[in-house]
């Protein structure tokens, strides 16, 4: 049943898509824990960028779509995704509930 789809991830906020961009550059070198924990606009910046566990419809939509997305990968940096809040880089840990959806 949809309401028991869910998903763990984390992101990183940033105001503009250079930004964005020169963390993306930075991820080489440093984990994405520590990049969120400097630089994420978010209040989530301090466990890591970490949102915890949430279903769909908890995020804006442009969140929402890369989350629930099949075609996204688990582990991996998306964005930069553009929000009303910013510019997301965002990585999904875990997705549950979904069945043959994921």
């Amino acid at each position: 049943p949809p309401e028991a789809v869910k998903a763990t991830a984390r992101h990183i906020l940033v105001p503009t898509t250079e930004d964005a961009n020169d963390i993306l550059g930075k991820l080489a070198e440093n984990s994405f824990t520590s990049l969120a924990s400097e630089y994420s606009t978010c209040p989530s910046k301090a466990r890591g960028g970490s949102l915890g566990s949430f279903g769909p419809g908890t995020m804006v939509k442009e969140f929402d779509d890369v989350i629930f997305s099949p075609e996204t990968k688990m582990g991996e940096v998306v964005g930069p995704v553009k929000t009303q809040f910013g510019y997301h880089l965002i990585v999904v840990d875990k997705r549950t509930g979904g069945g043959d959806w994921y």
